[in-house]
């Protein structure tokens, strides 16, 4: 197989074959016939001689050679995409660049709005694409589907998910736990005591199968079994559902801080040793080197700044 015999627009046609494993949503993602991306197939298989896909009952299946193809040929669209991309001299003010980021729902009423003010008074042609941060999200970090992924550290907290190699970290802050509960409750007038948080009713997180909270940890190093009235899909949402409600919430303090005041709900400090919750921001060895990531990863830095002060 030589180079200089293939192809290199065949690249991204094999890319999206490997990822959709179907003729049909290939040719579809790529806006190009269904027609053309057999042909393109047949040509691909020639090449490796090899066929690529194979059809097991209903479902087209990798063969071994493709699945090794999979990481290297992700790699080397994403290299060429940064070098496209790559500008020796970036203008904050002039460059209209997309961001993707996976953030937690803390994260987007946290780090977003003052990280969008910043931007707009410094790169107002920069947007962020922003995604729900999921166990998943580290892969999609490797194969270049996100820009930056932020979230707690250990990341062990989300699962068996873990990042590669490639993947570089910074710490961004750290913030502590409150509880947060209607200002209006009934039981808690008179301060929230280690006993009366084991007797009222709590509302609390679940992210899905093997994934933790740092909240669950603590409950369980303190031997509580807590009463949960209501489970929410996110420590902001669950903010969301108390108003008017008699259970109590524990929380980020700084999620605390945004959202208690307009949902007329009261901190208070939290009776139970939680622990800390530090946010890390993460991205892909091959972002380092380009100015616009460098800028976006600078803004963070800053932010963060803001909110530790």
């Amino acid at each position: 197989m030589r180079f200089s015999h293939f192809d290199l627009n065949l690249l991204r046609v094999l890319d999206m074959l490997l990822t959709e494993r179907s003729v049909t949503r290939a040719a579809e993602n790529l806006h190009v016939t269904q027609q053309a991306m057999s042909g393109s197939l047949r040509r691909l298989r020639d090449y490796f001689d090899d066929p690529l896909l194979v059809r097991i009952g209903r479902e087209m299946e990798l063969t071994p050679l493709a699945q090794g193809l999979v990481t290297p040929v992700r790699e080397a669209l994403l290299t060429v995409e940064g070098a496209l991309n790559y500008r020796p001299h970036f203008d904050p003010r002039r460059t209209a660049r997309t961001f993707r980021i996976a953030i937690s729902d803390y994260g987007s009423f946290v780090i977003m709005p003052p990280l969008l003010r910043l931007l707009a008074r410094e790169a107002p042609q920069i947007a962020l694409d922003v995604r729900v941060l999921m166990g998943h999200s580290f892969l999609a970090l490797e194969q270049g589907d996100v820009d930056f992924v932020t979230t707690a550290h250990p990341t062990d907290l989300y699962g068996p998910y873990r990042p590669g190699d490639l993947i570089r970290r910074e710490r961004l802050f750290s913030d502590d736990f409150v509880c947060i509960a209607d200002r209006n409750h009934p039981d808690i007038r008179g301060g929230l005591t280690p006993d009366l948080y084991r007797t009222l009713r709590h509302t609390a997180v679940n992210f899905g199968p093997n994934v933790e909270t740092i909240v669950e940890r603590a409950w369980k190093a303190h031997h509580f079994r807590p009463d949960i009235g209501s489970t929410a899909l996110g420590f902001a949402t669950m903010l969301f559902m108390l108003p008017g409600t008699v259970l109590v919430a524990t929380a980020q303090r700084k999620l605390a801080e945004v959202l208690a005041p307009p949902l007329n709900l009261a901190i208070h400090e939290a009776p139970m040793a939680i622990g800390t919750l530090e946010e890390h921001l993460f991205w892909h060895e091959r972002s380092t080197d380009d100015p616009a990531h460098s800028f976006l990863r600078g803004a963070f830095r800053e932010v963060a700044l803001a909110l530790h002060r």
